[in-house]
């Protein structure tokens, strides 16, 4: 199993920022009625500024947790229109279950106000510039850590 799933969702102009990040938290949290949901609704605000300001194309709103990490993109203008390179799959798992965080890029002069709105509203969902890479737990290379040890004495015993 991959440890890395990406998703690159359409937005502008088929899409409205809102409308974006509403198919973007039905992609995440499936469930309507969970916390993740809601939590997912209180954040709205940066994550819309977010995907308006397109700092979403290029940069990826990572979530990691219990399963493999997920990426999400935005594809704007022609990309979006075309649908080429959009996949809004549901994934086989909910990525907000457990233990989960999220990281949403900003532009560099919007990551201060966005932190400081994210922190009062989530403490799951932080912002980072979209020139940084991603921080914290969930390691893009988890398969590593749980590397498969062989006793070569016991596998060639006969």
């Amino acid at each position: 199993m991959s440890t890395v799933v990406a998703r690159r969702v359409a937005s502008t102009p088929v899409r409205s920022a809102t409308e974006t990040w509403t198919k973007i938290t039905e992609i995440l949290a499936p469930d309507e009625n969970s916390a993740a949901r809601a939590e997912l609704c209180r954040v709205a605000g940066v994550a819309c500024s977010s995907i308006a300001s397109e700092a979403t194309s290029d940069a990826a709103i990572v979530v990691w947790g219990a399963g493999p990490r997920v990426r999400v993109y935005c594809l704007f203008d022609e990309a979006a229109i075309t649908r080429e390179d959009v996949n809004e799959d549901a994934l086989a798992w909910s990525a907000t279950d457990g233990d989960w965080k999220m990281s949403i890029p900003c532009l560099p002069e919007d990551v201060g106000w966005s932190s400081k709105q994210l922190a009062s509203n989530s403490t799951r969902v932080t912002a980072r510039s979209v020139d940084e890479d991603v921080t914290g737990g969930g390691s893009e290379s988890a398969t590593t850590a749980t590397a498969l040890s062989i006793n070569a004495a016991e596998f060639l015993k006969s």
